[in-house]
């Protein structure tokens, strides 16, 4: 492993980042960033390659983005190399972590249920036009002058080709936190991340940050982010009478798109991955559609979403697939309209099986006999056995959860 350091620590309060935010082309003795051409894959290989030191089973904070698997733990992130199972790049926060844990191979059970909690998966973005990822760790930030060690973060990116830093943020959360942070869910749009923030697990605020010149843009407390979709997040906003509205919010500058009354009978379940529509669930059976930029439903209770479905979306966020065992699958474009469906059932053109995973345009169901592959745009199933029932999917390889880590099954060609 090597850990990367940068130039002098910027002063903790968000303003600067702790490196200059320029991208350089490096020298090219590793490229882990793959072809972007490269199709999904139908299949993978039955028999493991590597098992990667994720802890204990169950959902390890780890993405995968080209050639590589990036783990985020409690202390920064390790860059995977899938070829070879090696570890190519350890970066480490400047600022004393929040938590002080193991390495995440190390791990018990219960302090890997707590970074899984506190802190956020990588994300992939692009800086200064190149292929980035990005990770948010909660951290003791140094104290300035005469003041005292705050409670904040330390926002980390890194060159998606070979896992070199680009820059530290260190990110000040105003005021003095009740209890311990996490970062819950980063979002990005265009050239902005937004990170959903808690205190001892309990949703608080969102803050942003600019990604080509690092710098904090606003932060909210008050507001907790749900998820995001281009220039607009969404997410429930704490009104002066303790009461909360539904509100949309622009990623660059914070201020309000739009707000409304909490439909009756919502619960606090809005599920967004990344897609222009987010799945609003009530105390019915039934589900709805809500439009992130504009706050309108876009698929009333009619168009069949329920609330046992589980919803996933391709790269681009054109098509949004719903579905579950026991009530079918149904699937929509980013207006909202509906591309197909199939009924729940066993038989010929139905739907029986769990949605796993997803890349690019294809979707990874677990069914009784093993997992198929599902074309998303037209619900035709393109590979009736993928090998194994993956957990996460690259084009390169599988990554699928197990006791001992996360192990990796290469892509069949």
């Amino acid at each position: 492993m090597t850990s990367c350091s940068a130039g002098p620590t910027g002063d903790g309060d968000g303003s600067a980042s702790s490196r200059s935010p320029s991208v350089k082309p490096s020298r090219k003795v590793l490229d882990l960033t793959g072809d972007p051409r490269a199709a999904a894959p139908l299949a993978f290989d039955s028999k493991a390659a590597h098992v990667l030191p994720t802890g204990p089973k169950g959902n390890p904070t780890i993405a995968l983005y080209g050639r590589a698997a990036w783990l985020s733990h409690a202390s920064g992130v390790t860059v995977y190399d899938l070829a070879t199972g090696r570890a190519v790049s350890t970066l480490t926060t400047r600022n004393t972590p929040m938590y002080d844990l193991p390495a995440p191979g190390e791990l018990s059970k219960k302090q890997a249920e707590l970074v899984r909690e506190r802190v956020s998966f990588p994300v992939p973005v692009r800086i200064g036009g190149v292929p980035a990822v990005l990770t948010v760790v909660p951290v003791r930030l140094a104290k300035t002058g005469t003041g005292k060690a705050q409670a904040g973060f330390e926002v980390i990116a890194a060159r998606a080709d070979d896992g070199k830093l680009i820059w530290r943020l260190p990110v000040d959360i105003y005021g003095d936190p009740a209890g311990k942070l996490g970062a819950l869910q980063v979002s990005v749009g265009d050239g902005v991340a937004t990170v959903t923030w808690t205190e001892d697990g309990y949703p608080t605020g969102t803050f942003a940050l600019a990604l080509d010149e690092p710098r904090t843009l606003w932060q909210r407390a008050g507001f907790w982010k749900v998820g995001g979709s281009g220039d607009a997040v969404l997410g429930f906003r704490e009104e002066p009478d303790e009461n909360y509205s539904l509100a949309g919010v622009a990623a660059a500058d914070g201020r309000d798109l739009w707000v409304k009354e909490v439909p009756a009978g919502a619960l606090w379940a809005i599920a967004s991955n990344g897609a222009p529509l987010a799945k609003l669930d009530d105390d019915s059976e039934q589900s709805r559609l809500i439009e992130i930029a504009t706050g309108d439903f876009a698929l009333s209770k009619r168009g069949g979403l329920t609330k046992g479905m589980d919803c996933e979306h391709d790269d681009e966020g054109t098509v949004q697939l719903c579905a579950s065992k026991k009530d079918g699958a149904v699937a929509v474009n980013d207006a909202g309209e509906v591309l197909w469906r199939r009924a729940a059932g066993a038989g010929p053109g139905e739907w029986s099986g769990t949605l796993e995973a997803e890349f690019k345009d294809l979707f990874y169901v677990k069914g009784k006999e093993g997992a198929f592959v599902v074309d998303g745009r037209t619900g035709r199933t393109v590979s009736a056995d993928a090998g194994v029932v993956p957990d996460r999917v690259s084009a390169y390889a599988a990554l699928v959860y197990t006791d001992n880590g996360a192990a990796v099954h290469l892509a069949e060609r």
